[in-house]
């Protein structure tokens, strides 16, 4: 694992190639990667693979320079989401949020990620850390809800559920999880224990 470099402010040349990297590889993704406000709907053709891949190149140069920026490592799991590599962008979310654990969107990739890893206790985990850094957001109470539904923990899903559910009544997923926690705590379905399944039976 790379360890940040508090030095590579200092190196002029240093700190110019590595602002290079940044922007352009932010430039090359953005419009690409799945974020608030972007409407993308089915896999990346094959330009935006390419813009994607390269975007990768470039921020893993910029990690070089400065091993600490926990902004290019998010960027690095957003381009592995959108290429539906779910453990690689697990691994790098992780890194950002050990680098930043106080910065919710992180928490909350990190947790997203886990789940479609297959991973529901390290989303859990990952989600609270979350909300602790953004208690205000019922999306991510209906995350951790939809976590421990995944984690065959469906009486605590039903409380995180209750609480989403509360805050945000009109929020179409959250009353989807909702339901399906239901379901299964009245044994109508079988709990589900990973998103592929979850997904399957929608």
């Amino acid at each position: 694992m790379r360890t940040p470099n508090p030095d590579w402010q200092s190196n002029p040349e240093a700190a110019g190639r590595f602002t290079r990297y940044y922007e352009t590889a932010w430039g090359l993704i953005r419009g690409q990667i799945l974020i608030h406000g972007n409407n993308i709907s089915g896999p990346p053709g094959w330009l935006a693979r390419r813009r994607l891949r390269r975007g990768l190149e470039l921020f893993q140069q910029a990690l070089e320079i400065h091993a600490g920026s926990w902004q290019s490592l998010w960027g690095i799991g957003k381009i592995h989401q959108r290429l539906g590599e779910a453990r690689k962008a697990y691994e790098a979310f992780t890194a950002a949020h050990r680098l930043e654990p106080e910065q919710a969107d992180v928490a909350r990739e990190a947790g997203l990620a886990a789940l479609d890893s297959g991973d529901s206790a390290a989303a859990i985990e990952l989600t609270h850390a979350a909300i602790e850094a953004n208690p205000d957001d019922p999306g991510l109470v209906a995350n951790l809800a939809l976590a421990y539904l995944l984690n065959e923990q469906p009486q605590e899903a039903l409380e995180h559920a209750d609480d989403a559910l509360s805050r945000e009544p009109s929020d179409v997923i959250t009353v989807t999880v909702h339901i399906i926690i239901k379901e299964v705590l009245a044994g109508e379905r079988s709990c589900p224990t990973t998103m592929a399944e979850l997904n399957a039976s929608l």
